[in-house]
């Protein structure tokens, strides 16, 4: 039996850990603000604010493969699911007008949510119960299992560049080293996170 809530727990974990490296710089320390308790919450809830927006954001491809994963290993349609996720991102385009989420956009992330889709296929057809251990019966060498992550962070970059060429919020500069710099910790954790698992074979 498939163990969702091991999956998703995984992902939503790496989420938050990428998005507290990204706004550390935020981050409320103990300082002066102290005196004055109505700025430090305010700064703290702002904080708590943008954590979570930042890890709705990079969850945002994963949750809609995921559950369409899911609905697929009990027993639904690949091409119905991948039907529903067309409409939904299109509503979302429909109603974008802050022109943060563009058509191309949405067509890189299409080719992403297909990768997905198959990675937790597989997570989900292993007998395993921890995430380290569904990786590591997948995946038997580290070589291999960083040849998808490989292909993944592919297709990432593919919608980060479409982000910085299409988006009209911000300065193109601005937007290109604020990728640049998430794609470097998404990077980073992963590359820490493979290391964790495969010291444990």
């Amino acid at each position: 039996m498939a163990n969702f809530r091991v999956i998703w727990k995984h992902e939503v974990g790496q989420a938050n850990q990428i998005a507290k490296i990204l706004l550390d710089n935020k981050k409320v320390g103990i300082s002066w603000k102290l005196l004055i308790p109505p700025l430090y919450l305010y700064n703290f809830y702002k904080f708590r604010k943008d954590l979570l927006f930042s890890s709705k954001n990079f969850l945002f491809t994963k949750k809609l493969a995921f559950n369409a994963a899911k609905n697929i290993f009990q027993g639904k349609q690949r091409p119905w699911e991948i039907r529903q996720i067309e409409i939904k991102t299109k509503e979302i385009l429909d109603k974008e007008k802050k022109g943060l989420y563009t058509e191309k956009i949405r067509h890189k992330q299409l080719n992403e949510i297909e990768l997905l889709i198959d990675y937790y296929l597989e997570l989900m057809n292993t007998d395993q119960s921890k995430y380290a251990e569904m990786i590591k019966a997948i995946y038997p060498s580290k070589g291999n299992y960083l040849s998808i992550l490989h292909h993944l962070q592919k297709l990432e970059e593919e919608v980060i560049q479409a982000a910085i060429i299409s988006m009209r919020k911000g300065i193109k500069k601005e937007r290109r080293e604020w990728f640049d710099k998430v794609r470097a910790t998404t990077k980073k954790v992963r590359l820490a996170e493979i290391d964790k698992i495969y010291s444990s074979s």
